[in-house]
């Protein structure tokens, strides 16, 4: 068959019923009712159009005849478009393509369009009759496609995060192009750019996302980026559950932690580091002694601690000038770093230094070491053109012989230091018994304490926390006071430590939980909106077996809101107790909110900040107190806050005294404040005024 002729011919004689004439009005009927059809003359003038025509056009068939087809030109294609189009027909040709044409109402439609030339004689077209289906609906759907694509291109482009479908083995089958731009380079693998340990750090992974039940893991690793520059990425893999091309499969979710990492790094650095020596501060060398224990506790190594204190130092800064004496207590550290080959070492004071020996012989080594490092530091040093002659005592405790456990460690060595002092200094001495023995003011103050506790000598009072963009109170922090009717009022501080020695801070702290609950029942009466009241937990009770019960009773004796109850520990609480976090964590579940205290003094890490059961942290007032000048502690507030915001976390500034320092940490991005600006602790009895003045001074300002 060679063309329609003879299609036509085959069928009438196939079928001898059927006539040309009815078969090709069969033919007829059949497009005219399923297409849109149009004939016009050679100049484009309609002299025939079809209902469908009518109906897609909105023009009436009366309407289109005698009309040129220009009648539903939409000027949306150029003229060049129809010019090669009437070069075609013009010359007997088909001609098919996609046009979009305007209807009467001025609405667009799309039409799959074939221009078919009928030829006189002469070869010379004399009419054309076009037929079209309407496409409009695909022609949508293609641009909203088209739309949704570079929509995606944009955002895969220039998104913050680099993803890629990897499959179980680690082959890489998609990856988004913003990898490109991260690695500069065309179509590169970004699992190749890892080191080799972080290679099979992500096969472990996508080993636990294939072969358990967990879904998602998180991932961490540094990424070449180019031979100069190391990334560190963060993020998830997680696997694919749908059906479909990619099932089995896992996206890998990255972003740059580069940044956030460095922060982390510079809170560790200023936080955990003297800035004068450069040696570990009090809090780091102190963690640093449990690591110390952890690691020879089932070996026969012995450790040697030693105390080291400048023998009258102040006489130095009296004669030479402060300056001069932190250039005394510079060379100090130098020497005891040049001396101690990588041993731990810090400055625990103003002017002690404390470091560990190791040794596998004996105790005697270890204090002739201790007694020749003390000889080295007491030579001469320059200072402002003329020689001072350090003296200073050591004192040393060996574990396991003299200690089992830091605290004791630690107070063993400083008596031995004390020692020497008492003996004129300038010497050497290595814990004995006998130097231990507790003062009168100490037993005094223990027993006093244990029946202060049962007679209910204690009280709280209250400092409020306030938001620093409205200066409205919007919470209150109890701390207890010891109230004693002989001694009278006794600091925190001369007996909190006191208390967790002796365990007697479980009953107190029963108590104060107990009273905190009362006042925050009182208090949201007084206010339309939720106040929540802030409780400091000690380890000792977080460690205890009877907290959680206990915090259970209570809910259901007070009818408190958990919600209004913020449980307070403090970060190098934590850092040393990581069983805490159980009894944390239960705190939170039964909706108690969960608070970090004195954030930046501690050790720990942004990762593991991220995954602790807290919802705030407070930036402790060391930080506070001099940031009007000190570009560290600026960077140090500026670097929580950037980490608090990115763990979902609220930050609150402790230690504010004026009203530059409330200005300061609000542009640094916290958002309250807690100090004696707006209010020192006081009594529960004057909290309504207090409420009662912030509120007028709130309204007046709106």
């Amino acid at each position: 068959m060679t063309n329609h002729q003879d299609m036509i011919h085959n069928l009438v004689n196939r079928y001898h019923h059927l006539e040309h004439s009815q078969l090709l009005n069969d033919i007829v009927f059949a497009i005219d009712n399923s297409a849109i059809v149009a004939i016009t003359d050679r100049t484009g003038k309609i002299i025939y159009a079809n209902e469908f025509f009518s109906n897609l056009s909105k023009y009436s068939q009366d309407e289109l005849l005698g009309e040129n087809q220009r009648i539903v030109n939409s000027g949306y294609h150029p003229k060049s478009f129809f010019k090669e189009m009437w070069q075609t027909i013009g010359k007997g040709q088909i001609w098919r393509g996609e046009i979009c044409n305007r209807a009467k109402d001025g609405s667009f439609y799309w039409v799959d369009t074939t221009i078919v030339p009928f030829l006189n004689e002469k070869g010379t077209p004399e009419q054309y009759i076009s037929i079209r289906y309407n496409i409009t609906e695909k022609k949508s759907i293609e641009a909203s496609l088209r739309k949704q694509a570079e929509l995606y291109r944009l955002i895969t482009e220039n998104a913050g995060d680099y993803v890629a479908v990897v499959d179980a083995e680690g082959m890489i089958h998609y990856q988004s192009p913003s990898v490109e731009k991260l690695l500069g380079t065309s179509n590169p693998n970004i699992l190749n750019s890892t080191t080799e340990v972080d290679r099979i750090s992500v096969k472990e992974a996508l080993e636990r996302v294939n072969q358990t039940d967990v879904h998602e893991v998180r991932v961490e690793f540094s990424l070449h980026a180019t031979p100069n520059s190391i990334l560190q990425m963060s993020g998830s893999l997680s696997r694919i559950t749908t059906e479909g091309e990619f099932a089995g499969y896992s996206v890998l979710v990255l972003q740059d932690s580069t940044a956030a990492k460095k922060q982390e790094q510079l809170i560790l650095d200023l936080a955990s580091t003297d800035q004068l020596t450069g040696l570990l501060n009090r809090r780091a060398f102190l963690k640093e002694l449990f690591v110390e224990i952890d690691r020879v506790k089932h070996t026969d190594e012995l450790l040697g601690l030693v105390h080291l204190n400048i023998d009258k130092l102040r006489y130095a800064n009296e004669t030479f000038g402060h300056d001069r004496g932190d250039e005394i207590l510079k060379k100090v550290a130098e020497r005891l770093t040049s001396h101690l080959d990588g041993a731990v070492c810090g400055r625990t004071a103003g002017d002690e230094f404390a470091f560990v020996m190791k040794s596998n012989a004996s105790a005697d080594e270890l204090f002739e070491w201790t007694r020749a490092l003390q000889k080295k530091i007491e030579e001469p040093i320059e200072v402002a053109g003329k020689l001072y002659n350090p003296s200073v005592s050591c004192g040393l405790s060996v574990y396991p012989i003299h200690a089992t456990e830091v605290p004791g460690w630690i107070t063993t060595t400083e008596q031995a230091m004390q020692y020497v002092k008492e003996q004129g200094g300038s010497g050497s001495a290595v814990f004995v018994p006998d130097m231990y023995s507790k003062s009168l003011d100490r037993i005094i103050l223990e027993n006093e304490l244990r029946k202060s506790v049962k007679e209910g000598h204690f009280i709280l009072e209250y400092q409020p926390k306030v938001n620093l963009d409205k200066e409205q109170i919007v919470g209150f922090e109890a701390l207890v006071r010891w109230q004693h009717p002989d001694l009278g009022r006794i600091p925190p501080d001369k007996f909190i430590a006191l208390a967790e020695e002796t365990k007697m801070i479980i009953p107190l702290g029963e108590w104060i939980l107990e009273e905190a609950f009362k006042q925050s029942k009182q208090l949201q009466a007084l206010r339309t909106v939720p106040i929540t009241v802030a409780v400091n937990l000690s380890a000792v009770q977080l460690e205890s077996p009877d907290l959680i019960p206990f915090v259970r009773a209570l809910m259901e004796k007070t009818g408190i809101d958990p919600a209004t109850i913020e449980m307070e520990v403090t970060e190098s609480a934590f850092a040393d107790r990581l069983e805490m976090i159980s009894s944390l964590r239960q705190l939170r579940d039964l909706g108690f909110v969960v608070s970090i205290d004195d954030f930046g003094t501690g050790f720990s890490s942004f990762s593991y900040i991220k995954e602790f059961p807290a919802e705030t942290v407070k930036i402790d007032m060391s930080f506070v107190r001099d940031i009007e000048t000190s570009e560290n502690s600026r960077a140090i507030i500026r670097a929580i806050v950037t980490m608090a915001d990115t763990a979902g976390m609220n930050v609150i500034a402790e230690g504010i005294e004026t009203k530059e320092q409330a200005v300061i940490v609000k542009q640094l991005g916290c958002r309250e404040g807690q100090g004696y600006l707006y209010s020192r602790p006081i009594p529960a009895s004057e909290i309504p005024e207090l409420l009662e003045k912030f509120t007028k001074t709130w309204k007046s300002a709106e």
